[in-house]
């Protein structure tokens, strides 16, 4: 499920950095002088998506030093 637009419940494309606010095209460029200020959601997701990734691999190469160990 997509982020909604917080002014007209539209499906978001932007956010403001580090807040739950979430922004339409229209909407953004209707309050925003400059659009490149804002977060594309989905360059958010991707590095959320990444870390994550990262994360678990981290885990599961710690796991398996552990077990090599024994």
């Amino acid at each position: 499920m997509g982020k909604k637009c917080i002014i007209c419940n539209e499906e978001a494309i932007y956010k403001i950095k580090d807040t739950s606010d979430y922004y339409c095209q229209d909407c953004a460029e209707e309050n925003f002088a400059d659009t490149s200020i804002l977060i594309k959601v989905e360059e958010e997701a991707l590095r959320l998506k990444e870390y994550i990734e990262q994360k678990l691999n981290s885990q599961q190469e710690g796991e398996f030093e552990d077990n090599s160990q024994e």
